[in-house]
């Protein structure tokens, strides 16, 4: 069964418990076969060895050298405590993580000889083996609960592979999700591996688990209007369509069951007798409580399936809201100090109370602040009523001995009356109590005017009466002297009292009302937010999207016909196998969105029973995110139905793995409608439009609504043919009724000739449009112009048009204050996610009172989402940005903003805007002082921020900021004796390839244990573990060695033979060996730890997958290449189930498959993997990074091969470029690219700048390698091969038996590498003319390992029919030629298509041979085809 595109991965990922990525620099030596070398010229000679015939030399053999494509092999740390957990919290690619990456070296290819003309021996080309060697990646920062990631070079004997990588122990950051991703073909989770017996680690067969199809067919459901299925392919029929598709997701569907079964595990795998118990949980203790301890027992799945569906208390919890305003009503002179205590001091205490709470906190004091000219515009009443009802039922009052502004008995006040008729149409109450000063409205309107005391007011309503004596002798300022409102300030005091008795505190003086107000507001915070009952981040989540349903699910008309077809789709598939899931299309502002909110209430109350989870993609800053969403989702499900649960994963590509089994767990629970709106509002990132994380069909009772506009993903689900349901424009009916209700919502009406001209225009068929409009003609002030405005409006091109209108005419209400409604639209816009109220008004330093002013008329275009102001739609911001943001105003706003939040006392808040907006100005100084402040950098290094960390530090790099925060962490007495913090900075720099900074780091963790008494055994391995693992990232391997093998001893002392920890000792030290060429050592050591992993860990885990990675590594190594594939294959299957597709595990072992594809000539499947790889990549690290520069040096090899090197140099130069940078110019990973590069340039016959770049390879490789080396002798093969063109025979076949003993020492005499040296020691000595008797069996060994690796059709079996064929003519013997002229030929045929550079020179090779022997007719058939196909 064709293994089909996971549901993807996606966010953040924290990957957890995953073995830390390491960045190989493998040695490569060659590849068996000489892929592709150049063929060997058909040269006629002057000889008369054959009668009547010209006679040919053969031609200097090009040197190739096989492109060795170096395999990564992970490294296997154990759950190491060498890099303690990071603390980090999911992300959404909290993604990414680094891996380690295949090296491949490259197959060297060389161009069959080519036949010259008579008299002439040309020079062949020097074939050096292209090692495209891949280190393993370094491990990404950070990432959650892992082991901190080896940054590890690999070296490499021909093709080597990633493998073993220990679990890293950092939080990790969201992973980009790749999408695409070739289905690769895997039968079985486990093939059996008969070869494997050898292995004296355990007895008996392996198992096969297969999977079992079972095909399920989707009715057809083309029955309402409105709902239309996408056309198949041309020439396919919709019922052939649909029923291909049914048997495809029935197989996903069949694949996920059987997946989540055989995690399905209710305990550890062991019974106790299979290990001490309390052994093995004292050995998790010594390791640490980081989250891939969870794997320690065993194949155990995050939740376990059952069939019986659990009882109903589970139950839809839709979230009170966590904002509290608190309205502060006072008079104004009197109360000066009182109000100067609450604001300053009283609500900051609370603020920070409240925010480890979750609730967010603002006070409302419009008194404060008030001048004359707000107070003579005659909005004062109506403003403070209106905040009273925002602030509902939050009320306090402190009453001295001033009544406040009114009406006297005798006089009356103008300014006053003017405020009462201003604020009368909104208010008409206010007209019976014109008498009345405004603090008493202000609190009849907050809970005297109710009939009865509600239970909110009576718990959220506070008096404070402060005593008169306070009052007594100190002026009119402070006690009332006219005695008439007196008596009616005595009489509001009474009235309150005998409404709310138990909410009337007295108090003395200002100093005794801070403590008293204080602890009455704690008392109400505790009863309403106690601190045990914490909202988790999924109930804070819950509340915006409630919030978000709320806002749009108003006036809403037009909806009904709609609703009435969603729900009959949903009918008619709640009884399918695999439910198909509805797709709600439409321009924007056409009330999608809305009729998923309306839709989503009416549901829920019609299908008590049945869980609803909408998801509001773009409801706030978090719900754009891949990775949260799918984390909100999962976990959503999980609280619902009482699932048990073990951490989920914080990566996107986890989650999106896991993602189908939960659904699973939902269906046999009951199932549940999943609502996704505005998958076009997804966050660029991770892949996500490419909707590889949602799964292709849906289990039984599991229902999907989902909307989007125009975009990629729109065009993933139209593929996959799920049913439509457009929301066209509005008809004039219901444009009518909109009107009709909207106008009567706000007491007002319109003519029926402003109706029509409203109607007529075509704008107003989006409802968007419409009720801008029509909110427009609602606040508009005289009748007299409505007209002309609602002309105006009508006359916009569109809505960013009429929102452009819309702040315009704000500006004109606040006169010389609209300066403040750009301040305020563009701080928003700038901000990353959006600001609260009180950074608004302190960024901005604007008055409460005008604030809330800007407030209210700005309320139809901003929204309050989890405490943070953002824009309501996105053509709000987009009309924003297009009138008051330009490069030197955000400059502006940014500093204010900056200044504001370094004094801010909320470290996460701080951590979120300030190196955002540093990064954004290009204030890059400020930013490395910022970023590498030790408290600011730990903050970052969790898992919200730490994307964002990596990015600040690329962008920071001409500063250096790795040394800085070296520096900084130095001299801090806080984190210099810390050895976590210290391997946690080590880590993370390594990570970014700062070794130097590193390793001082690791150095002073080792220093700190190894001074402790008594010496803790177990922080010793880590510390070790991690300063070796930095040693062979540097090719350091005779430092690494020692370290490695006490680590492997202590954790065998501590934990036993059998165990976890061993296991992952084991293969680190495995990867140690093979790097360095010690075979036989690393093959038990690989063999071991897979058969501890899959009998402590079970077989889908992620060190199983690096077990498997590694054993596939060494086959190819040491040529057993089916052996290679079935073990990449296994790693693959698991790590894509573990991960998801786009994982950087993943792109591991996908370039690893690569490498042999290519040593196999199977270019194009080599190439696609190879792309795929590199997207990851570069999605992963950014494009300057080892990792990367790689695959760029695969993808140049594939492009070699295939004779495309015009696309291969630049390829190969970038590669270089990047490895001396992270590197230096003296390490093996530099010389291997040196040495691709070589062959690129004597394919392209440059061969003086050729040798050039083979003489510096070998320099390097003898230097740093040794002389004994395979990847030495691959060298001294280029390099001779160069001599042997230049006439310097006698040097070059010295050098050439020198590399033919060092190979056979290594591999033996028949592997595959052996091939390269033995075809350019041939080429000598046709050079030299010696005798056929001593060059033939050197063709004919080499013909013979070839054909024993590769069968009958493999590139460099076709060069060795070449050569051979030139050989046998030079003999007089013409036949025998011919016949192996047409081998080669056919060889090519199989193996390229038509116009392929092989096949053009093979054909003229031919032609040539053909004319030396007289035969015009083949010389011109060969000629013509030559001739058609280039």
């Amino acid at each position: 069964m064709a293994f089909p595109p996971p549901p993807a991965q996606g966010s953040a990922p924290y990957l957890s418990h995953r073995e830390p990525l390491s960045f190989t620099v493998p040695q490569q030596m060659g590849m068996p076969g000489l892929a592709h070398r150049e063929a060997m010229p058909f040269t006629p000679t002057q000889a008369n060895l054959i009668p009547k015939q010209t006679q040919f030399n053969a031609g200097s053999l090009a040197h190739r050298e096989p492109m060795n494509f170096v395999i990564h092999q992970q490294a296997a740390m154990p759950a190491l405590a060498h890099r303690d957990a990071m603390p980090f919290t999911p992300t959404p690619a909290s993604l990414i993580q680094m891996q380690p990456q295949l090296y491949i070296g490259g197959l060297s290819h060389r161009d069959a000889m080519a036949f010259p003309p008579p008299a002439q021996s040309a020079a062949l080309p020097h074939r050096d083996a292209m090692n495209f060697v891949v280190p393993q990646q370094m491990a990404m920062p950070a990432l959650a609960h892992r082991e901190a990631m080896n940054f590890e070079p690999v070296r490499q004997t021909r093709t080597t592979s990633l493998d073993h990588r220990n679990p890293m122990n950092m939080a990790q950051p969201q992973v980009t999700s790749i999408p695409h991703r070739d289905p690769i073909e895997f039968q079985t989770v486990e093939p059996s591996l008969p070869h494997r017996d050898a292995m004296n680690f355990f007895s008996g067969d392996m198992q096969i688990e297969s999977t079992i199809n079972s095909p399920a067919a989707i009715p057809s459901n083309d029955v309402y209007n409105n709902i239309t299925v996408a056309e198949p392919a041309s020439g396919v029929s919709v019922a052939e369509y649909e029923s291909s598709l049914d048997l495809e997701r029935e197989n996903y569907f069949q694949q996920q069951q059987s997946v989540l079964n055989s995690l399905s595990f209710s305990s550890s795998t062991f019974t106790e007798g299979d290990v001490d118990r309390e052994a093995e949980i004292l050995a998790q203790q010594n390791i640490g409580d980081s989250a891939h301890l969870q794997y320690a027992e065993a194949p155990q799945a995050v939740l376990s399936v059952t069939e019986n569906p659990v009882s109903k208390k589970q139950k839809k919890r839709h979230m009170e809201s966590r904002d509290v305003r608190i309205f502060i009503s006072s008079t104004f002179k009197d109360m000066s100090l009182e109000r100067e205590a609450i604001i300053k001091r009283v609500m900051p205490a609370l603020r920070a109370i409240c925010s480890k709470r979750g609730v967010s906190i603002r006070e409302v004091d419009l008194r404060w602040g008030i001048t004359a000219e707000q107070s003579e515009s005659g909005n004062t009443i109506s403003i403070c009523l209106s905040e009273v009802d925002r602030c509902r039922p939050w009320f306090f009052c402190m009453l001295g001995d001033r009544y406040g502004w009114s009406h006297t008995e005798n006089t009356r006040d103008d300014l006053l009356t003017k405020t009462f008729a201003h604020a009368s149409s909104q208010f008409p109450w206010i007209m019976n109590f014109t008498d009345r000063s405004i603090t008493e409205l202000e609190i009849r309107h907050a809970v005297l005017n109710q009939a009865t005391i509600t239970t909110e007011s009576q718990k959220h309503c506070g008096f404070f009466f402060r005593s008169e004596q306070f009052s007594r002798g100190k002026g009119p300022d402070f006690e009332e002297t006219n005695p008439h409102t007196a008596r009616k300030l005595q009489a509001l005091k009474e009235s309150i009292e005998q409404r709310f008795p138990e909410n009337v505190l007295h108090y003395s003086t200002p100093a005794d009302l801070e403590t008293i107000f204080k602890q009455h507001l704690i008392a109400l915070l505790d009863r309403d937010f106690p601190e045990a009952d914490c909202p988790t981040p999924l109930e804070r989540e819950r509340e915006v999207h409630d919030a978000f349903a709320q806002s749009r699910a108003r006036v809403y008309v037009g909806g009904e016909n709609y609703m009435f077809q969603i729900n009959c789709f949903l009918a008619s598939q709640s009884q399918n196998q695999h439910p198909s899931p509805i797709v709600i299309v439409g321009n924007s502002g056409s009330g999608k969105s809305a009729l998923v909110c309306n839709y989503v209430v009416r549901y829920e109350s019609e299908h008590p029973d049945i869980f609803v989870l909408p998801h509001y993609i773009g409801c706030s800053g978090l719900s754009t995110d891949l990775g949260r969403m799918l984390h909100r989702i999962i976990s959503e499900i999980i609280d619902y139905f009482q699932l048990p649960t073990k951490e989920l994963p914080n990566d996107t590509e986890g989650l999106s793995a896991l993602l189908p089994s939960i659904l699973l767990e939902a269906s046999s629970r009951g199932g549940m409608l999943l609502v996704l709106d505005a998958l076009n509002q997804l966050d660029d990132k991770d892949h996500a439009q490419e909707l590889h994380w949602l799964p292709v069909q849906f289990p039984p009772g599991v229902q999907l609504i989902t909307s989007s506009l125009p975009c990629r993903a729109a065009e993933i689900l139209n593929e996959r043919k799920w049913r439509t349901l457009k929301v066209e424009a509005m008809e004039e009916r219901e444009r009518r009724e909109l009107i009709s209700s909207y106008m009567s919502d706000c007491s007002k009406s319109l003519s029926s000739t402003q109706i029509d001209r409203i109607i007529d225009s075509p704008h107003t068929s989006n409802p968007l449009f419409l009720k801008t409009v029509l909110n427009e003609i609602r606040v508009h002030g005289s009748y007299e112009t409505l007209n002309a405005r609602i002309s105006q409006c009508l006359s916009a091109s569109g809505i960013p048009g009429l929102l452009e209108q819309v702040l315009s005419r704000i500006e004109i209400d606040f006169r010389d204050k609209k300066r403040f409604i750009g301040d305020v639209m563009a701080t928003i816009w700038l901000s990353r996610r959006g600001l609260t109220e009180n950074e608004v008004i302190q960024i901005l330093g604007i008055a409460p009172f005008l604030w809330s002013e800007i407030q209210l008329a700005l309320s139809e275009l901003l929204s309050t989402r989890s405490g943070l102001l953002n824009f309501s739609h996105d053509f709000v911001k987009q009309s924003v940005a297009s009138k008051y943001i330009t490069t030197a105003s955000a400059q502006a706003y940014r500093k204010r903003i900056i200044d504001h939040f370094l004094l801010s006392d909320s470290l996460d808040r701080k951590c979120e805007e300030v190196p955002y907006h540093y990064h954004q100005a290009g204030m890059i100084s400020e930013l490395v002082t910022f970023i590498t402040t030790p408290e600011i950098f730990f903050h970052l290094t969790s898992e919200q921020h730490l994307f964002d960390l990596y990015k600040y530090f690329r962008a920071c790099s001409t500063f250096n900021p790795a040394a800085k925060l070296v520096a900084a962490v130095g001299i801090s007495s806080e984190y210099k004796t810390n050895t976590a913090r210290l391997q946690q900075t080590g880590k993370f720099l390594q990570d970014l390839a700062h070794f130097s900074e590193a390793e001082t780091l690791f150095k002073a963790a080792v220093s700190l244990v190894q001074a402790r008494r008594p010496v803790d055994l177990s922080a010793m391995a880590d510390v070790q573990d991690a300063l070796a693992y930095l040693f062979r990232v540097q090719a350091r391997y005779e430092d690494a060695c020692p370290m490695y093998e006490e680590s492997l001893k202590i954790r065998k002392r501590l934990h036993g033979e059998e165990s976890r920890e061993v296991a992952a000792s084991m293969c680190s030290l495995a990867i140690l060996f093979r790097k360095m060429g010690k075979y036989d050592k690393a093959e038990p050591l690989y063999s071991g730890s897979c058969v501890l992993r899959k009998k402590l860990l079970g077989l889908n885990h992620p060190e199983t997958a690096m077990s498997y990675n590694g054993l596939g590594c060494l086959y190819q190594d040491t040529g057993k290449d089916k052996l290679s594939e079935e073990h990449f294959g296994i790693a693959l299957q698991i790590r894509e189930h573990c991960h998801g597709p786009n994982h950087p595990d993943v792109a591991m072992t996908l370039s690893n498959m690569a490498s042999l594809y290519l040593s196999q000539a199977r270019y194009d499947e080599a190439e696609r993997l190879f792309e795929r790889a590199l997207r990851i990549y570069e999605d992963v690290y950014g494009e300057s990074h080892p990792d990367v520069a790689h695959t760029l040096a695969y993808m140049a090899g594939v492009f070699v091969e295939k004779g495309k090197y015009s696309q291969a140099k630049p390829l190969f130069e970038r590669a270089i470029s990047i490895k001396q940078e992270a590197f230096g110019r003296r390490h093996p990973e530099v010389a291997q690219s040196l040495s691709d590069y070589g062959v690129l340039h004597a394919r392209m016959r440059d061969y003086d700048r050729a040798l050039q770049l083979y003489q510096q390879c070998l320099e390097i490789r003898r230097e740093v390698l040794g002389q004994d080396h395979p990847d030495t002798a691959q060298s001294m093969n280029n390099v001779a091969a160069i001599l042997t063109d230049k006439g310097q025979y006698n040097e070059a076949e010295s050098m050439f038996r020198e590399a033919l003993q060092t190979t056979e020492r290594k591999f033996g005499a028949s592997h595959p590498n052996i091939c390269q040296t033995l075809l350019k020691l041939a080429n000598l000595y046709q050079r030299q003319g010696r005798i056929a008797n001593e060059i033939l069996p050197l063709y004919s060994r080499s013909l013979n390992i070839l054909r024993s690796y590769y069968g009958e059709t493999h590139p460099d079996i076709a060069l060795t029919l070449n050569d051979m064929a030139i050989l046998k003519y030079t003999q007089g013997q013409p036949r025998e030629a011919e016949a192996l002229y047409l081998q080669m030929l056919s060889v090519y045929e199989r193996l390229f298509p038509s116009g392929h550079p092989e096949k053009v020179k093979a054909c003229k090779n031919i032609a040539a041979f053909y004319a030396a022997i007289g035969n015009s007719t083949e010389e011109n058939k060969f000629l013509t085809r030559a001739a058609s196909s280039s």
